[in-house]
């Protein structure tokens, strides 16, 4: 297993990560095939829906922003933020 500086060492802050513990979204009873799709799709919305209530950068939407950042393309979520700034966004937030 390697260690978190030679993990860390390829990021530009790299120092920011020495003490950032890694982790991806919990098991949700929701989704419980291979298939992730629709346990992103959610937890993208879940954020956004968080954000919309709290404000945006609320504290308590953080861990909602790291479960959909673990599991969910990067291309998709940039598609969708896309689609969200455009007025396209087929979603609710």
């Amino acid at each position: 297993m390697r260690d978190a500086r030679a993990r860390c060492s390829w990021t530009d802050e790299a120092h920011a990560c020495a003490n950032e513990q890694l982790k991806t979204t919990p098991f949700d009873p929701r989704f419980p095939q291979t298939n992730q799709a629709k346990h992103c799709y959610t937890r993208y919305n879940e954020f956004h829906k968080c954000q919309a209530e709290n404000g945006e950068g609320a504290e308590a939407c953080e861990p909602l922003a790291k479960f959909y950042r673990s599991i969910c393309p990067t291309e998709w979520t940039e598609k969708w933020n896309e689609e969200r700034e455009e007025g396209t966004w087929a979603g609710r937030y």
